[in-house]
């Protein structure tokens, strides 16, 4: 017997075809919908770990110690003259402090004079919270720049400095001394060119200089300058610092 072929009916065959197309489409839009939202996925992702990282390294950032320039006490001060000398002075300065300039002016020669007889040890406690009367943080600046002679020339070049500093002290509210100029103040103090015009660019010690001047006011110091003779506060004039000193040597 012979086996007949059943003619196909073109209306089913258009149906199927048409069924057809249509479940690829669909499985077409379910492939595209899923690489999308697995695309979004890992861009949410790869957002999640920037910005964890980025948190981190500022965490890191924060944690890390300020750099304390070498040759300041733990108590922030810069030491000159002989550890065995009867009577200790203490000056809290600001390097923008008109009024530290004239008291530098007034007795820096007799501390000089004191210093070098073995009388006196003074102790710098240098501070900088003048930022905001220059356009330049000055007050910052000069200090960075003064703590870069004393890492570099010692406690002698940094008394020295200190004097040359007020000496050219700018007026307020004005750029202030400029880098080179700063730098070269430091080198006729004694130090190295190269390494103060680096500390000057960079200036890696601004995070000690606001730790530093942040504990200094905690100390009770209430403005610039502040004097101690012995620990004791003293009026900030000529006339007073003589007194206490000579005071002090004579018990």
């Amino acid at each position: 017997m012979s086996t007949r072929s059943t003619p196909t009916d073109p209306r089913g065959s258009a149906r199927e075809t048409a069924a057809a197309l249509h479940r690829e489409q669909e499985r077409g839009r379910r492939r595209r919908a899923a690489l999308v939202q697995g695309g979004v996925v890992l861009a949410l992702v790869a957002v999640v770990l920037v910005a964890t990282v980025a948190v981190l390294a500022a965490r890191d950032r924060a944690a890390e110690p300020a750099a304390v320039p070498s040759g300041v006490g733990a108590d922030g001060t810069v030491t000159v003259g002989s550890p065995d000398a009867p009577v200790t002075v203490r000056l809290v300065e600001d390097f923008q402090c008109p009024a530290c300039g004239a008291f530098e002016a007034a007795v820096g020669d007799q501390l000089d004079t004191w210093v070098e007889s073995g009388q006196v040890q003074v102790e710098h406690r240098p501070i900088a919270f003048l930022d905001r009367a220059s356009t330049t943080e000055y007050s910052s600046r000069a200090l960075g720049v003064a703590l870069a002679v004393l890492e570099d020339a010692g406690p002698d070049a940094y008394a020295e400095v200190h004097d040359l500093l007020f000496a050219s002290q700018p007026p307020e509210g004005g750029a202030g001394l400029d880098d080179e100029r700063l730098v070269d103040l430091a080198v006729r103090a004694g130090a190295d060119e190269a390494a103060v015009a680096a500390a000057a660019e960079e200036r890696p010690y601004d995070a000690w200089i606001d730790e530093a001047t942040e504990a200094a006011f905690e100390d009770g110091v209430t403005g610039t300058p502040t004097v101690l003779v012995d620990g004791e506060e003293v009026e900030a004039s000529p006339q007073a610092l003589v007194a206490a000193v000579e005071a002090a040597l004579a018990s």
